[in-house]
């Protein structure tokens, strides 16, 4: 990072003299300084120097539109509304996981997995289950060629141009360096608790209905019909898997799953590497997920669980797969947060396009870590439905 940070300085003190030679060297520095701040959480430019050099890229590349590149960092603009998101096919079907509730469900599951292997010991990997949307990301020879939602886990709505809003996902990535031809990224759309309440005070400041929590946010953002308004809400994407890859016939295939989320953050692309674990036994997977459980209001973003998956590919393979799940991996959910508290009044908030948003005023209360003292309830239909009353005594899951 001192070599970034070196770099940025000598094209700062030369930004008056720029010329289309300095191009790459520019590219290559706010690049890296994305890659630190959005995968690595490590700021290293100030905003104004970073801000001077992008201006400066875009400056000489439109004095230069042949030197322009698809991987440039200028081509994540928005460039005007999309009317129609296509739907566009996975290269292999995104598949759901079976869930887990409790020690008992764990024993049997990995109880399963030996008996699929014939061995005694298996090597597990567990990670965070990320509250957030799915998503499905494709690099063709090293370029980020399209960005797809989950959909119906074969085909997904092309969301390509609204993903290239999101910095922890590199518009290029050095994947052949490794052998690696074409790939697809499985992952999640997340917006951080500290984004969610940021944005969410801008809309209150305009008048407009908030938001009522950061997944709901994160997944309404893919589908957009305005990149920028995307750009705003300051999304994170968290890549997970690889459930395709082309090697080229020299290349040496990935052996594990925690060996490929290294690379991917290695590449500059925001995986769970930094938070994901490798356990001997299904026993220390419990302690984990019973330790992490107690943990998880004081992570930056909305979890509700952790994903354990067979380390091994060649292992994996061999446990197989449902048309529904992949038998390999599961999912341990955590316990909903609950709490009770008193209905005060139903106010209601009117956006500038006229929309009606019923707000619940209760007592406030700690659920999950935040205090809870107004919570929307959507429409009047809602309020009805419930049979909501002022004074009621009311549950509140978070």
């Amino acid at each position: 990072m001192k070599n970034l940070l070196h770099e940025a300085q000598i094209l700062l003190q030369q930004i008056a003299t720029l010329n289309a030679s300095h191009i790459i060297a520019l590219r290559k520095v706010i690049n890296n300084a994305d890659a630190s701040y959005y995968v690595h959480d490590n700021s290293i430019l100030v905003d104004a120097d970073y801000d001077a050099l992008f201006v400066a890229l875009k400056k000489l590349e439109s004095e230069n539109p042949s030197l322009i590149t698809i991987d440039s960092p200028t081509q994540r603009v928005a460039k005007g509304l999309t009317n129609k998101f296509e739907n566009v096919a996975h290269l292999v079907p995104m598949l759901s996981l079976e869930n887990s509730y409790n020690a008992t469900d764990l024993l049997a599951w990995d109880k399963k997995c030996k008996e699929a292997c014939n061995l005694t010991k298996i090597e597990y990997c567990i990670e965070p289950k990320y509250d957030g949307a799915s998503l499905s990301v494709i690099y063709d020879n090293n370029i980020l060629t399209r960005g797809a939602t989950r959909g119906n886990g074969v085909m997904g709505d092309d969301i390509t141009n609204n993903i290239k809003q999101i910095k922890s996902i590199p518009l290029g990535a050095a994947f052949t360096k490794h052998g690696i031809q074409q790939v697809e990224l499985r992952g999640e759309v997340v917006m951080t608790k500290k984004s969610f309440d940021y944005y969410n005070a801008n809309l209150q400041t305009q008048g407009l209905p908030l938001l009522a929590n950061a997944r709901n946010a994160a997944s309404g953002s893919l589908r957009l019909k305005d990149a920028a308004e995307v750009a705003k809400r300051n999304l994170h994407a968290i890549l997970y898997h690889v459930s395709y890859v082309q090697y080229s016939t020299e290349a040496k295939p990935l052996e594990t799953h925690f060996e490929t989320l290294q690379l991917l953050q290695e590449l500059g692309i925001k995986s769970s590497a930094t938070e994901a674990k490798v356990f001997d036994s299904i026993e220390a997977i419990i302690e984990y997920c019973n330790t992490y459980e107690l943990q998880r209001d004081e992570l930056p973003f909305d979890i509700d669980g952790m994903v354990i998956k067979v380390n091994n590919y060649a292992l994996q393979d061999a446990i197989g797969q449902t048309s529904h799940h992949p038998k390999w991996a599961i999912a341990f959910k955590f316990k909903a947060r609950q709490a009770t508290s008193k209905l005060l009044d139903i106010e209601y908030q009117v956006g500038r396009t006229g929309a009606v948003t019923p707000v619940a005023k209760i007592e406030p209360v700690a659920v999950g870590g935040v205090t809870v003292s107004s919570i929307s309830v959507h429409n009047h239909e809602n309020i009805l439905a419930k049979d909501l009353r002022i004074g009621d005594t009311i549950l509140i899951e978070r």
